[in-house]
């Protein structure tokens, strides 16, 4: 039977860490059908790929794509990068499940985003979420976790307390229900509310339910800085307890950490000795571009603006919220270990809508400009602001990057989300380089200019690696059954166009949102999706599901 399609003359990179060698690659009906020796093949067409390399879709497995895949299911900033399936529900949040009593809260969580058309909350249940994103066709693959903050939410809200035994019952009965539906396990952000209120106990109780399935623990462990060492010790616990393996999420130390990334990787490695099965992923940039709001303590993030205004404006309330940040009691996501350690040159206003004058500038800057101790600026700017007012927080040494990418337990994600320079997801245009270049820029960067990586190795990392972590047995290679998700790029042209690699200046370097140059044929489910710079249109993308049975 001739196949539908065959990329010629290819350096095949089968996405195991084996070699590149010539060869023809042909596709029939989605899949692979045949890997032969270059010139071997014949197909009803042809593309002569010139010895560029030909990959498996790369694989991101920490990703925040789950509303911003519905205001653009074209998937531009991941498809054009080579990207073709996205992991979503990290970091403990998931769209779903949702319950109506805490519909108000879900839609606070998840911020502009979530008051978007394309956004309707409709489902409830999670499987109604998986056949709300199939329904309106994706130009990428979906698989999904389950969230640990959507479970609390819909069961208790953002209470700042221990679960009682129903509300932690209910919790598990709607896990059951997301693995039922295909999630591939839970996800937790333990530095964020709701997810930090919950002890870890809470935690094992729901682990257990995902055990049963044969899914994983993926984890936003609770503090990345100054406590990471416990943080890593406690997932480890986790799903050493409840059975289950660990995914730990973007675990490059943050500023405050008390050694380097060798440091946690030593646990892992420990760990493994022991036989547990514990891996990580790590993104390659620096800094972050969150809202100022995400460095005020953790009970009062999640309150309606006008409350944490008027919390602010309270001279008592401010000198406790400084004192808090400080004493970081209940340890903070990363970027706040620069509000306590005094870092304020190191946080740069990205957007102000209420205040323009200050874009650009460092809190540093704008302290001195003011005569006003830095902490008073950086409150003064929420109180003008409120959820609108952003910076980029520099707050990662990239040494602990080029240790996490050489260690084999560690694969490549970008912790980015589906954008695309136009529209809703660019107005205004939020600080995300690693939404468009992240895997452009590792093998620009650390395989071709500053290789700290083969090429091969790099590829398996964003490949076979993450497929074989989430059971997609049938991606992340090059073998004739397999999935045709392909990426064909050329090397000595691959470019990162969103990153800025120097110290930040304004007007910021990424500016406007860019697609890397390189990437040259993308295909999902052997659909060209992108030729050249031009995205197709195509929309041949699936919902992932883990298939696999309860074991009980």
């Amino acid at each position: 039977m001739a196949s539908d399609l065959v990329l010629a003359n290819g350096r095949i990179l089968d996405g195991c860490g084996n070699p590149w060698f010539w060869g023809d690659l042909a596709i029939r009906q989605g899949r692979i059908s045949e890997v032969a020796p270059a010139g071997t093949l014949r197909g009803r067409k042809v593309i002569d790929v010139g010895g560029r390399f030909v990959a498996p879709g790369f694989i991101d497995v920490h990703t925040h794509s789950d509303l911003s895949i519905l205001v653009n299911r074209r998937a531009e900033s991941a498809v054009r990068q080579g990207a073709t399936t996205h992991v979503i529900g990290n970091c403990g949040m998931s769209p779903a499940p949702v319950d109506e009593a805490h519909l108000a809260e879900m839609r606070r969580y998840w911020g502009r985003i979530s008051g978007q058309p394309e956004i309707t909350w409709e489902w409830r249940t999670f499987a109604q979420y998986l056949q709300t994103l199939q329904s309106g066709g994706l130009a990428i693959n979906v698989a999904s976790l389950a969230g640990h903050a959507a479970l609390r939410i819909a069961v208790m809200g953002f209470d700042d307390r221990e679960s009682t035994p129903s509300e932690l019952e209910k919790m598990k009965e709607l896990l059951g229900e997301a693995m039922e539906a295909g999630a591939f396990g839970l996800s937790t952000g333990l530095v964020y509310p709701p997810g930090c209120f919950a002890r870890t106990e809470e935690i094992i109780a729901l682990c257990r339910v995902v055990a049963r399935y044969h899914g994983l623990y993926a984890s936003h462990v609770r503090g990345e800085r100054e406590t990471i060492l416990e943080a890593v010790a406690e997932a480890i616990r986790i799903g050493q307890e409840a059975g289950v393996p660990v995914q730990i999420s973007h675990n490059a130390p943050k500023f405050g950490a008390p050694g380097d990334a060798t440091a946690n990787l030593r646990l892992v490695e420990e760990a493994r000795a022991q036989g547990q099965d514990v891996t990580v992923d790590n993104d390659v940039h620096t800094d972050l571009g969150p809202p100022l709001i995400g460095g005020l303590p953790q009970p009062i993030q999640e309150r309606p603006i006008a409350e944490i205004v008027a919390l602010l404006q309270d001279p008592d309330t401010r000198r406790q919220i400084r004192e808090e940040i400080i004493f970081d009691r209940r340890p903070a996501f990363g970027p706040a270990g620069l509000l306590k350690h005094g870092q304020w040159q190191r946080i740069t206003v990205l957007n102000a809508p209420q205040s323009r004058d200050v874009v650009g500038k460092t809190i540093a800057t704008l302290a001195a400009e003011r005569g006003r101790d830095p902490f008073d600026v950086y409150f003064d700017l929420i109180v003008e602001n409120g959820h609108d007012v952003y910076a980029i927080f520099d707050y990662i040494d990239e040494a602990n990057i080029r240790i996490l990418l050489q260690h084999p337990t560690v694969m490549i994600c970008s912790d980015g989300q589906v954008l695309a320079p136009y529209g809703f997801l660019n107005d205004p245009p939020p600080y995300s380089p690693c939404s468009y270049g992240e895997f452009p820029g590792v093998l620009e960067r650390y395989v071709r200019d500053e290789p700290v990586l083969t090429l091969e190795e790099a590829i398996r990392k964003m490949t076979s690696f993450p497929a074989q972590r989430f059971g997609l047995r049938d991606r992340g290679i090059l073998w004739p059954g397999a999935w045709a998700d392909i990426v064909v790029f050329d090397l000595e042209r691959l470019r990162d166009r969103a990153t800025n690699l120097y110290p930040h200046t304004y007007p910021f370097a990424n500016y406007p949102h860019r697609y890397p140059e390189g990437i040259d044929y993308v295909f999902v489910n052997g659909v060209l999706v992108v030729e050249g710079e031009r995205h197709t249109g195509a929309l041949p993308g699936k919902v992932l599901r883990k298939t696999w049975t309860c074991g009980d």
